[in-house]
């Protein structure tokens, strides 16, 4: 962790509760109640340490403030969650929610990111949004996908989308006029009918 200048005040401060040994009952309400935008991981239940072991199941928390927060309040504030004693400081906010689900560490458990809660008007969906490299491969996949199934019209994908695949139904919006293009390709070619 930086010390000095550079790190004596941040907008962003991520601590770690221990819900099923230290953290209060009530830790979520306590959340809310600071007004606070908040991003709660899934409960990591199953990160191993450097032996292999697993350890104890915790909570990754990401505090927002408004305007920068010197790291002696964050560690005041973050104190009665009765988890990590010191808040780490954040460099990268929206590569550290990414972190809350371990997107972005194939060698670490990879957790649900919908169910990253977020509290007090936090938006996850901007972090969320796909990697460059992600975003081309969603298109591939909704490419493989019309290909296989027969999928030559836009509002049957899109309907596919939105009841069974939300992670490409903003890829498909943004990209309408290709997707377009490329189902009526498909209508045209012997591939699909």
């Amino acid at each position: 962790m930086e010390t000095g200048r550079n790190a004596s005040k941040n907008r962003n401060w991520a601590f770690v509760i221990y819900p099923n040994e230290s953290a209060p009952e009530n830790w979520i309400d306590m959340l809310r109640k600071m007004h606070v935008k908040s991003f709660i991981s899934p409960l990591h239940d199953k990160d191993v340490d450097s032996k292999g072991e697993i350890k104890k199941a915790h909570h990754h928390i990401l505090l927002m403030f408004e305007g920068p927060v010197a790291q002696k309040r964050a560690n005041e504030i973050i104190e009665p969650f009765n988890g990590t004693k010191s808040a780490e400081y954040i460099y990268s906010k929206k590569s550290y929610i990414r972190y809350l689900a371990h997107l972005d560490n194939p060698e670490k458990f990879q957790y649900d990111s919908t169910e990253i809660l977020a509290l007090n008007g936090a938006d996850v969906s901007e972090a969320m949004k796909p990697t460059t490299k992600e975003y081309y491969q969603i298109i591939g996949e909704i490419m493989c996908f019309c290909e296989e199934n027969g999928i030559a019209e836009l509002s049957a994908l899109t309907k596919y989308a939105r009841e069974e695949r939300n992670d490409w139904f903003p890829v498909i919006i943004e990209k309408a006029y290709l997707m377009t293009q490329f189902l009526a390709s498909l209508r045209h070619s012997k591939n699909v009918y």
